[in-house]
């Protein structure tokens, strides 16, 4: 066989001559495969379980902090001139902060270990969750140019079947994501039912998201989330965890329509309660040991 100065065969001939691996270097290299995802998945687990750890650790201890704090403005320990006030008014704006940080980092750890834990219940007011969440929000938007209402339906909707902790922090997150990136117009939430669903519309008149980025806007720490956070000082895991809570109850959330400048709306589906597909959810839902 011919060979230049580097040793390498000079024909294509010689070029296929390569046998193909035995049955025991192909079962070989089968059984290391699988030790090596054994231990990405111990890796994975114990990234979970620290994650889960720390945030739990964190969070006691912010929300004492929280409490102390809450307590001084609130002049229980005394009076303060209005400069204390105001520092201390920035302090409890930060902790707040930090811990709907450690609160976000929590759920997605137990989003992708599978230890949520569901409570579904037929009968829930989606409509009377959204008016409480309004009112919530009042204070909220303060003298900001902003109008925050509810457009009723003409007939009475149907209940659905959901968690309602779950739910409102869905809808939390929405209309949060809604004002941040709304100077000036409104923020409505309204209502359609579509076949066994009843979808919660949140449209804003916002500055809208460009067409390139839409389609990442729910992957947990996307480009477009990560901008959302520069922004806004939140997590950028907003829409990451509401989609995902919202499959778990066996409905959705997705971006409906946005143009720049003109806002966006978003939507939320669940099942209404007694249809085919709420049975389904909750049978699937009790199969996993959920419920």
């Amino acid at each position: 066989m011919n060979q230049n100065r580097q040793g390498i065969p000079s024909s294509s001939q010689d070029l296929n001559t390569t046998s193909a691996p035995t049955l025991e270097q192909y079962q070989k290299a089968l059984k290391d495969l699988e030790e090596a995802n054994k231990n990405l998945r111990r890796l994975d687990k114990a990234k979970d379980e620290f994650v889960s750890i720390a945030s739990h650790e964190l969070r006691s201890p912010m929300s004492v902090i929280k409490g102390y704090v809450s307590m001084i403005l609130a002049g229980e320990v005394g009076e303060m001139n209005q400069e204390a006030r105001e520092v201390l008014t920035e302090i409890m704006v930060a902790i707040e902060r930090q811990i709907r940080l450690v609160n976000d980092l929590l759920n997605v750890s137990r989003i992708e270990s599978g230890a949520i834990t569901l409570k579904l219940r037929e009968e829930i007011d989606i409509q009377n969750l959204a008016a409480l969440l309004v009112q919530s929000f009042k204070p909220v938007i303060g003298q900001k140019n902003i109008v925050l209402n509810i457009k009723t339906s003409k007939s009475p909707l149907p209940k659905v079947q959901a968690d309602s902790d779950m739910t409102v922090q869905i809808l939390i997150n929405l209309v949060s994501n809604a004002l941040k990136f709304t100077t000036a117009g409104s923020v409505v939430i309204s209502f359609e039912v579509k076949g066994e669903y009843l979808i919660t519309k949140v449209r804003d008149t916002g500055v809208g998201i460009p067409k390139e980025e839409q389609g990442h806007l729910f992957e947990k720490f996307s480009p477009i989330a990560t901008k959302i956070t520069r922004i806004s000082g939140g997590t950028g895991l907003g829409l990451y965890i509401s989609k995902n809570l919202a499959n778990l109850q066996g409905g959705d959330v997705w971006l409906e329509e946005s143009s720049l400048n003109q806002g966006s709306t978003f939507c939320l589906s669940l099942p209404i309660s007694g249809t085919r597909t709420a049975k389904n959810s909750l049978q699937n839902l009790q199969k996993e040991g959920g419920n």
